[in-house]
């Protein structure tokens, strides 16, 4: 039998003892470093305070969209539709510098007056790239080019544009709007051929007449001269009162609203008098020798900041002082832009 008493546990014979002692305590641990004086905790507080800043500046950068990019997600670029037309092709490649070339649609705030232009968005233009309108563009290069009236399409020995059929020394001119369209920087080239004789500088000295032979670029009423590209006679052979003033035997000087902002070239050595001359002109090519007329940079593209902005429409006139039977310029290609 079991024998019971007071340390019995229910059936099993197991004898419960008296509860043991608390454990030791533990070995005391190092001596602490003291505490921070109130100039290392000022210090300490600062250096973590840079630091975050640090953080938060690089993330900012790094990882937050800028504002500029901001405003475009708001406010995506104008000039893709006429309900949001541009002021300026300029406008259009601020807001997106990798817009193609092509069709945008301008205005100048009147909302009855949107247009839609060529916009320039890839070529370097007077040290500018892009964001360069279109005024005039003429390519007979092209198998389905037409000469804009007035000119006279020439058909042989290739598509050209010449003079109106007038009888008598004149110009025919052609406008081209702008749009009302503000701009300061104006360029452009030309190129085109001699038809027979012709007199570089040798006509009046009035911007309002065939003050040359050759193509007259100008804006505003009344008309302020931007280029001329003139015609003389010949490269090389004497004829004073008809030659370029760049040629071996100089011809007369240009107008004083002319000034330098012209070229010239006579696309003829000797004298030759060809009804047509197959050397292109203002090329800067085959001037021959003890000739300037092709040393000037920039040919066949001309470059003119005006001092203040405008929004005049651009003229180009096809200026001789004879009749088309005895001399004309024939362009093949014009092109002006503005900014």
């Amino acid at each position: 039998n079991a024998i019971a008493g007071s340390g019995a546990v229910g059936g099993c014979g197991i004898i419960q003892g008296p509860p043991g002692r608390d454990g030791r305590d533990g070995l005391p641990g190092p001596p602490g470093t003291g505490s921070l004086s109130f100039t290392d905790s000022r210090d300490l507080k600062e250096d973590i305070e840079g630091d975050l800043s640090d953080i938060i500046e690089a993330a900012i950068r790094n990882f937050m969209i800028t504002e500029e990019k901001m405003r475009s997600i708001a406010q995506p670029c104008t000039g893709l539709q006429n309900t949001s037309a541009a002021k300026s092709c300029g406008e259009i490649y601020q807001c997106n510098s990798e817009a193609t070339s092509g069709l945008y649609w301008l205005t100048t705030g009147d909302e009855e007056s949107v247009h839609q232009v060529y916009c320039d968005m890839e070529a370097w233009h007077c040290g500018v790239k892009g964001g360069w309108m279109r005024v005039a563009y003429i390519n007979m290069r092209q198998p389905e080019a037409e000469c804009p009236s007035p000119f006279r399409l020439v058909t042989s020995p290739k598509r050209l544009c010449g003079r109106a059929s007038i009888a008598t020394g004149g110009c025919s001119s052609k406008t081209f709007s702008t749009h009302n369209i503000s701009y300061n920087k104006v360029c452009g080239q030309a190129r085109g051929y001699k038809y027979a004789t012709a007199d570089g500088f040798h006509g009046p000295k009035d911007i309002n007449s065939y003050y040359v032979d050759g193509i007259s670029i100008t804006h505003g009423s009344p008309h302020k001269h931007l280029w001329t590209y003139a015609v003389g006679q010949s490269d090389d052979y004497n004829y004073p009162d008809h030659n370029c003033p760049c040629a071996k035997f100089p011809g007369p000087s240009p107008p004083s609203f002319v000034g330098n902002h012209y070229y010239c070239e006579s696309g003829n050595t000797g004298n030759n008098e060809l009804q047509f001359h197959d050397e292109p002109l203002w090329d800067g090519e085959g001037c021959g020798a003890g000739n300037n007329c092709c040393a000037q940079s920039g040919m066949p593209w001309f470059c003119r900041a005006l001092p203040q902005e405008v929004d005049d429409d651009i003229e180009v006139r096809n200026c001789a002082d004879q009749e088309i039977i005895d001399e004309d310029t024939y362009m093949e290609i014009l092109e002006i832009y503005v900014q």
